[in-house]
């Protein structure tokens, strides 16, 4: 890996107010200050719009991210949502202006805010919270020299000028050395070797998007026909296509396609472009952190010529962890990666007040314990602790500590994730400290418990709860209404210092949330996540066995999730082996059909977790068996006989251990998740359909042979 640094520059600062009283004489002074002063790009967020000027809710600024203002006003009598705010202040250029509207400061803790109402789960109101999140806000905003805090009484500051235009060489296309340097490192990977890609790094707001975009139309302009992009939605990859079509004279555009002369510059969704792999020349991943890492390797492997470009401190999701952990594959599988990282602002100064006051606020910046402080930790030397909001409020070190480790263990953690950790009144915080530091910490939710009524609503597909993911998805999903009555500890999220794994840390806070959970009268004690083999072998280590699989890939995780349940009542194990047994009961048309693209590895943990008894094999199925397998009768005609064998032989490790790994994954994928033969011989790189059915042949006949030896009475 090469580290590419730029040079560094400084442009404008952006100056943050705080107006602080009622509703309405936040409103009427800000409208007041800003008239005072010809701003141009004025934008407010608010559920009361202006009389003058344009305005829009929070959860739906999206759209207008990427456009640049002269002025913000955040309007936190609206509610204060934490990635709304990050993403807003964002667009305020260098020399522009935040106004804040909020309750007295004092007042603001207690007011029945409306974004708590995403946090609030049945049976509780957001109207009962007595918010933490906003106390530690309250509490910086006081302490911060930057912010000009108005309040009624006071005389009221005149607002900065508006901004002027930032003067660029109109002979230079990129607006900073630092963006210029991404995008000849860009066109490098093109013409340089191939399998040495580029990770594109930067926080907001220094042009890495815009780079992608540039070095994408003059690679066009060299002689460049294909070129990929991809991101987590469309819309991330918008400043892309835009920087490529300024760049480009006479471009045709669609969604998601620029068309210049015969060159084209193509979007594609992640999970799409695994699924149908397109040739490309280079292909451009933007905001990689937001995509989950199993996707990012195999589009590595797929691709020669690649760029992964990332936020580091981001309102969608942080690039921290995402550049430890995707580390490890790039070193194994592109040794000669390199990496850039962009550090001087185009909007803004560096050092600007307000990117420092939400850094501070939303803890972007938020770092685990630093490796030295934990790598000695055991289960001897820790102590188990379960947090409170005041524990968390009053000690921002720990607050830091814990949110970072969280941030590094899982890739989407935002802003709103830290609102919900000091603010979610069903979330209880469990952590492993090292003299102090956090080693481990378990995060889990209150689930479940509805009333027969609801329940049977729920079960019915008339009602959604929101924030009873395990009690709903086991009603709708699975079909059992009693479940959403059932009381669950879901164990949301589960992270390890990488200082300290593989020393029992992780099983440690598992036992202890279990005993928690029969202290506390729950029925069982839950978890879901994106399914792979290490995952779901370690959940199966812990006592915990699968319920449901999801049908489709979440966007978030690209895997299919996994239901795993640890009764702790009588009712609680009931009610899994009911689930278990009809998930058994299922898997042969489900394998066939929603999880015919589950992982062979998934699968075979899928089967191997479910319970079953030896199954009986008739005469006729065992002749159509030794016929295919040790004859030469056609797939086609034994395939019936030769699936009932391969799907409770695998679920027994012992049989299923005398299969090779490829052997193993052919039965799997043609006899369990009816692959057609064209496609697996493109997998498996075979001559076609004749070799394949060989080595079917071949390991159809192991696996009965080993399977007669350990049931010989499971044959009639």
């Amino acid at each position: 890996m090469t580290e590419i640094t730029p040079t560094v520059e400084n442009p404008r600062h952006r100056q943050l107010f705080v107006l602080s009283n009622s509703a309405t004489w936040c409103r009427a002074t800000a409208r007041k200050l800003l008239a005072e002063k010809n701003y141009h790009q004025v934008l407010w967020v608010t559920t009361i719009p202006p009389e003058q000027g344009l305005a829009v809710p929070a959860e739906k600024l999206s759209p207008r991210l990427g456009s640049e203002l002269d002025a913000l006003v955040f309007d936190a009598w609206a509610g204060f949502d934490p990635d709304s705010f990050g993403a807003a202040t964002g667009m305020v250029r260098g020399g522009g202006v935040v106004l804040l509207l909020t309750p007295p400061l004092a007042e603001w803790p207690g007011y029945a805010d409306p974004a708590l109402q995403r946090f609030t789960t049945w049976p509780f109101s957001y109207r009962d919270i007595r918010s933490h999140f906003l106390q530690r806000l309250a509490r910086i905003i006081s302490t911060t020299d930057s912010i000009q805090r108005i309040n009624q009484g006071n005389q009221l500051p005149e607002l900065p000028s508006p901004p002027s235009a930032i003067v660029f060489d109109p002979n230079r296309i990129c607006r900073t050395p630092d963006q210029q340097l991404a995008v000849n490192a860009i066109c490098h990977v093109v013409h340089g070797h191939r399998r040495r890609p580029l990770v594109l790094t930067a926080d907001r707001g220094r042009g890495k998007s815009s780079a992608l975009g540039i070095a994408a139309a003059q690679l066009l302009q060299q002689g460049l026909t294909r070129i990929l992009v991809t991101a987590p939605g469309m819309k991330a990859a918008a400043v892309v296509f835009h920087q490529a079509s300024r760049l480009l004279p006479e471009t045709q555009n669609s969604p998601g396609v620029l068309q210049w002369n015969n060159s084209r510059i193509r979007f594609i969704a992640p999970d799409e472009l695994i699924q149908h792999p397109q040739k490309a020349e280079l292909l451009l991943v933007d905001e990689a952190a937001a995509i989950p890492a199993p996707l990012l390797e195999i589009l590595l492997k797929h691709y020669s010529r690649i760029v992964f470009s990332t936020t580091i401190h981001g309102y969608e999701g942080t690039g921290r962890g995402f550049s430890i952990r995707f580390r490890d594959t790039l070193n194994r599988l592109t040794p000669e990666w390199k990496a850039l990282h962009l550090s001087r602002p185009i909007r803004w100064e560096e050092n600007d007040p307000v990117e420092q006051f939400t850094f501070r606020t939303l803890l972007l910046n938020a770092s685990p314990a630093a490796d030295e402080t934990v790598k000695d930790a055991s289960l001897e030397s820790c102590k188990l602790v379960r947090l409170s909001r005041d524990q968390l409020l009053n000690n921002e070190p720990l607050l830091s500590e814990l949110f970072g480790l969280l941030v590094l263990a899982h890739y989407r953690t935002r802003p709103s994730d830290l609102r919900n950790l000091l603010d979610g009144p069903a979330l209880s915080i469990y952590a492993l400290l090292h003299h102090g530091h956090v080693a481990a910490t378990a995060l889990v939710v209150q689930e479940g418990g509805l009333d027969e009524a609801l329940a049977n609503e729920v079960w019915l597909g008339r009602r959604r709860t929101h924030g009873h993911l395990m009690a709903q998805s086991l009603a709708v999903h699975a079909g059992f209404p009693e479940a959403a009555r059932m009381r669950y500890a879901r164990i949301m999220r589960l992270a390890v210092h990488p200082a300290a794994q593989r020393r029992g840390l992780g099983t440690q806070l598992v036992t202890e949330i279990i005993h928690q959970g029969a202290d506390e009268g729950v029925d069982a004690i839950g978890t879901s996540f994106g399914a792979t083999p290490q995952l779901l072998d370690f959940w199966h280590r812990a006592a915990f066995r699968t319920v449901r699989m999801g049908l489709r890939r979440e966007a978030s995780s690209g895997s299919h999730a996994a239901f795993m349940l640890h009764p702790v009542s009588t009712q609680g194990t009931a009610m899994q082996q009911q689930l278990r047994s009809r998930l058994w009961e299922q898997l042969p048309t489900l394998l066939s059909d929603p999880l015919s693209n589950l992982e062979p590895e998934v699968t075979l943990r899928l089967l191997q977790g479910t319970p079953q008894s030896p199954t009986t094999l008739y005469a006729q199925e065992w002749r159509d068996i030794t016929s295919f397998a040790f004859g030469k009768r056609g797939y086609e005609v034994c395939m019936t006989s030769i699936r009932k064998l391969v799907i409770t032989a695998l679920a027994d490790r012992d049989i299923a251990a005398v299969l090779t790994g490829p052997g193993k994954d052919l039965l799997i994928l043609r006899v369990l998740q009816n692959h057609g033969w064209q496609m697996l011989a493109t997998r498996f790189t075979s001559k076609g359909k004749r070799e394949l059915v060989a080595t079917l042949r071949r390991e159809t006949g192991r696996l009965a042979e080993a399977y007669a030896q350990r049931h010989p009475n499971g044959r009639l």
